[in-house]
């Protein structure tokens, strides 16, 4: 079904009644990829919304799985949409670019009790795609720097702040170091996740980009792009001041944080829950230490309507709630959910009392950054993975590995859209 199609049933909200003629049920599918916590939650909400529905009934798909994205674009591929999808920010662009997402500013225009001005500007930007709006963010992320009280108390360190630069990470990093034979008794100062989000805010903080801002061109192999990197590379190589870890490896990395055999570590609220599962660890969070400038991913969940949806009416009503300031309230306070919404994160989000300085992750959204999210984005990180890989085994050099990457990314980008 085509989209213009789906806009006039959609702007039909006016002079039609939510969930079709009196007494009838409409059911409405939410896809969903979370773990049992946020599952049970998600069902609770959506008790909640039928209760307040009556005429409606949610069926919940829900894949925890690491193909949840691919279980997803093959629902949409079959002409078989949920009607209501949860999107991993890395894959809204490509979906919206494909015609699967409904164009939300309609509808918002024609209902008065949405208030879109309450969402970060900053975020509500970032979902449009040729300018139209395809969806909006659950939730937001951010990288954050969390380190281990304790350890820094037992080396006579004081803890980061904002003011902490690369030198100061480093130095932190080395006198937490603890190279013992034993390996009960060896700590290491950091941990790095040395693969795709998680190395871009130490290029943006030297300066360097991703791509350029046509997103025709892999811009890894600048001189401030390598520096970050040879930074990180220098950390396990040079300092011996991290452990030896893959990409695979991202649930050991926390697993050895909250054991307390590294003192610092780079993640978002969404580990949180783990953390607090160690009831001995002695944890805060502090800013990304800068560079040139401070610099954080700016990551998002979005919920986002089928352009294929046969239920418009009943998926916005849907989308609407599970948007609204009581849900992403609940998901703060139980889930650890940084919200989207700022009536929220500058009022409950900050006045729960937690043990950690939430204020942390809401400042970090004035100077966090986007991955890149191109259509052609699934085409070409691969290239750039491959190379991070070899750089971060010392196989090749950092010039060597940026400059493959940057030639094979940008070889694909310039070539014509099939």
């Amino acid at each position: 079904m085509r989209v213009g199609i789906i806009f006039a049933l959609a702007l039909g909200f006016a002079i039609s009644g939510c969930g079709g003629p009196e007494g009838e049920t409409v059911e409405i599918t939410l896809f969903t990829w979370t773990r049992p916590g946020e599952a049970v939650v998600n069902q609770e909400l959506c008790a909640q919304f039928e209760a307040d529905h009556p005429n409606i009934r949610v069926e919940i798909i829900n894949e925890p799985g690491d193909r949840a994205m691919d279980k997803l674009q093959q629902m949409v591929a079959a002409a078989n949409p949920p009607d209501v999808m949860s999107i991993h920010g890395a894959y809204f662009i490509p979906m919206a670019a494909n015609g699967a997402l409904l164009d939300l500013d309609p509808l918002i225009e024609e209902d008065s009790s949405f208030d879109l001005q309450d969402f970060y500007p900053q975020l509500v930007e970032l979902c449009r795609y040729e300018g139209k709006l395809h969806s909006l963010p659950r939730y937001t992320s951010v990288y954050v720097l969390f380190y281990n009280e304790d350890l820094f108390d037992a080396a006579g360190l004081g803890y980061p702040d904002r003011t902490w630069t690369w030198d100061d990470y480093l130095a932190a990093a080395r006198k937490l170091t603890v190279d013992d034979p034993d390996p009960e008794r060896r700590r290491f100062g950091s941990v790095i996740d040395f693969w795709g989000a998680r190395i871009y805010p130490w290029v943006w903080a030297s300066g360097g980009e991703i791509l350029d801002a046509e997103g025709k061109r892999c811009l890894l192999d600048t001189p401030e792009s390598q520096e970050a990197l040879q930074f990180l590379v220098d950390l396990r190589h040079r300092w011996h001041v991290c452990p030896p870890t893959t990409m695979a490896e991202r649930r050991q990395n926390i697993a050895m944080f909250v054991n307390g055999q590294v003192a610092m570590f780079q993640t978002g609220a969404w580990d949180i829950q783990q953390m607090k599962e160690a009831k001995a660890l002695r944890w805060n969070i502090a800013p990304l230490p800068k560079r040139k400038q401070h610099a954080t991913l700016l990551g998002m969940e979005n919920y986002a309507i089928a352009a294929g949806t046969k239920h418009p009416e009943e998926a916005w009503e849907l989308f609407k709630f599970l948007l609204g300031p009581e849900a992403q309230e609940r998901m703060a306070r139980e889930l650890e959910k940084q919200p989207s919404r700022q009536s929220v994160a500058n009022g409950p989000y900050l006045e729960q009392e937690v043990g950690y300085d939430r204020r942390v992750f809401v400042d970090a959204l004035d100077y966090a950054c986007q991955a890149p999210n191109i259509p052609d984005w699934d085409r070409v990180s691969h290239f750039i993975q491959e190379q991070l890989d070899l750089m971060w085994i010392g196989e090749v050099s950092v010039e060597e590995g940026t400059g493959r990457a940057a030639a094979q990314v940008t070889k694909v980008l310039q070539e014509p859209r099939q």
